[in-house]
């Protein structure tokens, strides 16, 4: 197998992500670090590096000196992970919509044209994410900025499940969101973000429960009664 990543340990965290995605690794699992250095060709350092990337995610733990091992891995984490993004992401929407800014919104224009004539997943996406990333640079501080980056791994490769299977819905979505910076309306902007995401999550679940990788009848919210929830 070979890496393609610009770096290593995002190409590792995206590795493990694939077997979390595919069923291959599962809640409790142990992480064979040296196994994952084999199979990708990468000492251990990158797979550390990307298991730490993984553990800011919530879905690795790594006890000191004791490996790492598959932290929570079910709807209730992709659910809490969405609802974290669609809040940050309600809030740059909120200032971009109030911000108003000519540029801005004639870059987000184009892209919504080409979001709106994307064929394939693989556009598709890659728009979206230039959708997101053009108002959260538009409007959101260092600090912001730095919580959005942090959304790097688990959120990203849930929503590619949604568009997947639900690309008119996402199309549709986006158009919303878009509609609504148009017109200035930063409580409506926010809502679109939040509407949005919760929508994405709901079909990612969906779609990993009838792939098997999620039990069908799985709480969507965690157990509030587990010890350190």
């Amino acid at each position: 197998m070979t890496l393609v990543r610009t770096k290593t340990s995002e190409a590792v965290a995206d590795h493990i992500l694939g077997l979390l995605f595919d069923g291959t690794l599962r809640t409790g699992d142990r992480i064979d670090i040296d196994g994952i250095a084999t199979t990708l060709g990468v000492s251990r350092v990158p797979v550390r590096e990307g298991l730490m990337s993984l553990e800011r995610d919530g879905l690795v733990r790594m006890p000191h000196y004791r490996g790492a091992f598959v932290a929570g891995f079910d709807a209730a984490t992709v659910f809490e992970a969405f609802e974290l993004y669609g809040m940050l992401s309600a809030l740059t929407n909120r200032r971009a919509a109030a911000k108003g800014d000519p540029g801005v919104l004639e870059s987000l224009e184009k892209l919504d044209d080409a979001l709106q004539r994307a064929s394939t997943v693989d556009e598709f996406e890659r728009l979206a994410r230039e959708f997101r990333r053009v108002v959260n640079v538009s409007s959101a501080g260092n600090h912001l900025r730095a919580l959005l980056r942090t959304f790097s791994g688990l959120v990203p490769a849930a929503a590619r499940f949604a568009i997947e299977d639900a690309l008119q819905d996402e199309r549709a979505a986006l158009r919303v969101e878009f509609d609504a910076l148009r017109a200035g309306d930063p409580e409506a902007a926010g809502r679109a973000a939040l509407d949005h995401i919760d929508m994405t999550a709901t079909n990612a679940v969906a779609a990993l429960r009838r792939r098997g990788v999620f039990p069908p009848d799985e709480p969507d919210e965690p157990d509030e009664t587990e010890p350190g929830g």
